[in-house]
């Protein structure tokens, strides 16, 4: 909303967020942060005039700068701390011999993790290759029962001539 007031124009708080390319809401946080008053339109809307929109410039820059300068500290810190510590290099140097150990182990680990299922599968393999040849048996076992079983019930089928009957067949066959 632009309205003019005398000749100063306001803008929205949409578009300040436009003009520094940040969020409305951060808009709002840097508001509060660097203290700046605002007016409010009947709404309850904040009205932002050039003023503040430069005070909010100039907030943004500072706090990139700011940003900037703890980094910077923070690694000259580090740096401070672990030149001057001769105790805390070694203990450094233990750690990362500790961490080449412990990455050592994991290798190994599963180098053998790795044995340990090859190993189990060729066992595995064996277990149904015997398992298979007892199957086979079976099977041919249960064929030659079948078979047999066959010629049982064709045996059974023909019933066994009586001997006076073969006899008195063959005297009166001529």
């Amino acid at each position: 909303m632009k309205k003019m007031e005398g000749w100063n124009m306001t803008m929205k708080t949409v578009d300040v967020a436009k003009s520094l390319g940040i969020h409305p809401s951060t808009v709002l946080k840097w508001v509060k942060m660097a203290d700046i008053e605002l007016e409010r339109n009947e709404s309850g809307h904040c009205e932002f005039t050039e003023e503040n929109v430069e005070a909010l410039r100039n907030f943004q820059k500072n706090r990139n700068r700011q940003a900037v300068v703890k980094v910077v500290e923070k690694v000259v810190e580090k740096e401070e701390v672990v030149i001057s510590d001769e105790r805390a290099q070694d203990m450094q140097k233990q750690l990362d011999q500790l961490f080449l150990r412990l990455i050592e182990n994991e290798k190994r680990t599963e180098e053998k993790a790795g044995e340990v299922v090859t190993f189990q599968i060729l066992e595995h393999r064996s277990e149904i290759d015997r398992l298979n040849k007892v199957i086979t048996k079976l099977e041919n076992r249960v064929v030659e029962l079948e078979s047999q079983l066959k010629s049982e019930d064709s045996l059974k089928g023909k019933k066994p001539v009586s001997r006076w009957r073969s006899f008195l067949t063959g005297i009166f066959s001529y």
